[in-house]
């Protein structure tokens, strides 16, 4: 379990790094590739999700991404393996946001599936997080969410 334990970690850092780096570069062709075929396929208006993400940040960088080891569903030989990885993101404007990544790394039965299929970013920090805020969307959803202290969905 060790060794599977440090596969995801390696695996979701990785992800992480190329999702950060498209972000603080407003690359929207290379976050865009990152998606599996599958989820580019099935999340309506895909291109315009990606430049709110982007947008989202309001041209600053993300300076810093601290998180816990990645949760993880299934395995390199129970397959398919899902990674999920939750970050502490601090901008260079000093403001916090939160971000969900989730993504297949290996489904050799329907290799379309393998790449991201969820991004829930959070505009605001686990303190400033409103007391009925429901928690957002369901790990295994295609997307890209986007919410902030105005719009977010409630309990």
């Amino acid at each position: 379990m060790a060794d599977q334990e440090i596969y995801t970690e390696k695996q979701m850092n990785k992800m992480k790094n190329k999702v950060i780096k498209c972000i603080n570069e407003k690359d929207k062709e290379d976050l865009k590739k990152l998606f599996s075929k599958d989820a580019q396929k099935h999340i309506e208006d895909l291109d315009g999700k990606l430049d709110q993400l982007i947008g989202a940040f309001n041209g600053n960088k993300i300076e810093s991404a601290k998180g816990f080891g990645p949760n993880f569903k299934g395995s390199i030989q129970t397959q398919p393996l899902h990674i999920y990885g939750k970050y502490h993101l601090v901008l260079n404007s000093k403001e916090k946001y939160r971000i969900y990544i989730s993504f297949c790394d290996k489904n050799d039965e329907e290799p379309d599936k393998e790449g991201v299929f969820q991004i829930e970013l959070r505009t605001f920090s686990r303190e400033e997080s409103p007391r009925d805020f429901s928690g957002g969307a369901y790990q295994d959803d295609y997307g890209i969410f986007i919410y902030t202290l105005q719009n977010y969905p409630k309990k």
